[in-house]
């Protein structure tokens, strides 16, 4: 028997800080003190008394596992490359009117009671795609998406578009990537939606800012 991650977490060394994220609860969390000194030992498979794996159990970020499973942070290339040189489509009334749909779905499935189900759909529909994404596809749909961004009057938040167009990208037969990540000194966290070549949501610049802790 040993320990995993709890489903829908993920860490990194950000700045030096260890910090987690829990989709199911909707939380960033920092292991400080002792309860980071725990957690490199449980890494490192050493022993912990029970006083410490208590402490870590009551965060909620680890389950039990029924062989030893290696905890490590994910390792995850951000491309150096977004949108900004991409030919701007013509974009009819009919793209502008999924796209829309697709942002107002967006701003429900985000809600905390609601984001760890969306994600798991978005795993269980990108493992039924046909492949890895086509980067040229895909960096096209997300231009049309981008152009009819303009006439949805909804504020441009990270998470938001990223659902949106990550909805509208496996309805397409594509498999793109969505990466959270964080900064430290000062805390800041962001999302964006990201193909094997470019960044698709936001720009390449502002996501490299930030260290990824987990894909979906």
């Amino acid at each position: 028997m040993g320990w995993t991650l709890a489903p829908g977490v993920g860490f990194c060394l950000a700045g030096g800080d260890l910090i987690f994220l829990d989709v199911r609860t909707d939380r960033y969390l920092q292991l400080c003190g002792e309860r980071r000194a725990a957690f490199e030992r449980l890494c490192a498979r050493e022993p912990n008394d029970s006083d410490a794996m208590e402490s870590l159990i009551g965060t909620g970020l680890f389950a039990r596992s029924e062989t030893p499973t290696a905890i490590a942070p994910i390792e995850m290339e951000v491309p150096e490359t977004d949108l900004a040189a991409a030919p701007i489509p013509r974009t009819g009334l009919p793209f502008i009117t999924a796209a829309a749909r697709s942002l107002y779905w967006a701003r429900k499935a985000l809600l905390p009671e609601r984001l760890a189900a969306t994600l798991d759909g978005f795993t269980a529909a990108k493992r039924a795609a046909a492949g890895d994404a086509d980067d040229m596809a895909l960096a096209a749909l997300a231009s049309a998406y981008a152009d009819a961004r303009r006439w949805v009057p909804i504020p441009p938040r990270c998470l938001v578009d990223a659902l949106a167009l990550y909805r509208l990208s496996l309805r397409k037969g594509f498999a793109p990537t969505l990466v959270f990540g964080v900064r430290s000194q000062p805390f800041a966290a962001h999302c964006w939606l990201q193909s094997h070549s470019a960044v698709l949501t936001g720009t390449a610049e502002e996501a490299s800012n930030f260290r990824p802790l987990l894909a979906i």
